[in-house]
């Protein structure tokens, strides 16, 4: 016969097991390993093609740095180099994309820094949404039931102890602390060096397109392939020549929108009495994994 603490004991160990399927599982979020995290939409929403390593960036405007000529007037090649070493050296930025992820539509919603630091939510068709607050110190992650279900999958964990983790975790913020093993996934999900890595390589091939308007602000279409099809990245012609927009048609569709370059992230936690601490559940931090 078990004793009467084996159900709690077990529930408190589930707990644990659960949350570090949520960091680490695969499929759910943009803490996923390989092409699900959110440093993916590199490879997605900007598909490198031949660098071009002699250019150098200089601002947008009527003329460049040197009195040179605007950018407009550059080459598609050119303007796509220079808007890539922009971007790239943005100490933060905002991304809000759509990617496909297993043939499902992901939504991407996420401020990041090059400290790591990172606040926002990354949605999966049938497999729900998770908020996530990281900086130095802790992450902070928030799922919603279906989320909790798709981990409590991955884990095989029985229905009944399904439903009650879906009970005690759903819309629930969690904390953990950012130096423990599971919330590696999630470290790497809000590395701005990794999103923006590929920027800075061009194309012999890519072509000015149309010219209009992302988030307010002017912009100039350079077109060129990529492996998936396609791409069209969007360059501000006004200031600093940040990419605005980047687009991906063809095998795969993807669209990414960067906006507030430079803006700190907030890592404020969560003004909520009952986060629960993962580092206090189920024994040792590291008993889950």
């Amino acid at each position: 016969m078990r004793s009467p603490n084996h159900g709690r004991g077990r529930t408190k160990s589930t707990v644990s097991a659960l949350a570090a399927a949520a960091l680490i599982g695969g499929g759910l979020t943009a803490c996923v390993p390989g092409e699900g995290r959110a440093s993916d939409i590199a490879g997605r929403a900007r598909a490198a093609q031949s660098p071009s390593p002699s250019a150098t960036a200089s601002p947008s405007g009527p003329a460049g740095a040197q009195g040179g000529p605007a950018l407009t007037e550059l080459a598609g090649s050119e303007i796509l180099t220079r808007a890539g070493e922009a971007t790239r050296k943005a100490e933060a930025l905002h991304v809000a994309a759509s990617v496909q992820y297993q043939g499902k539509p992901m939504r991407i919603d996420l401020s990041l820094d090059k400290k790591g630091n990172c606040n926002g939510a990354v949605r999966l068709d049938g497999m729900g949404k998770l908020d996530i607050i990281k900086s130095a110190e802790l992450v902070h992650f928030r799922g919603d039931a279906t989320y909790w279900r798709g981990a409590a999958k991955q884990k095989h964990t029985p229905q009944k102890q399904t439903d009650q983790m879906v009970s005690m975790l759903a819309d629930r913020w969690v904390k953990i602390p950012s130096s423990d093993p599971r919330a590696a996934s999630m470290t790497n999900s809000c590395d701005l060096a990794k999103l923006t890595g590929d920027l800075g390589k061009s194309s012999p091939l890519a072509r000015k397109g149309q010219t209009g308007t992302i988030g307010g602000k002017p912009a100039l279409a350079i077109a060129f392939p990529s492996r998936q099809g396609t791409q069209t990245d969007w360059v501000a012609t006004q200031g600093t020549p940040y990419i605005l927009k980047s687009t991906v048609s063809g095998d795969s569709t993807a669209e990414a929108l960067f906006s507030a370059f430079d803006v700190p992230v907030d890592t404020t936690s969560p003004k909520d009495s009952d986060v629960l601490d993962l580092s206090k559940v189920g024994g040792p931090a590291g008993e889950a994994v």
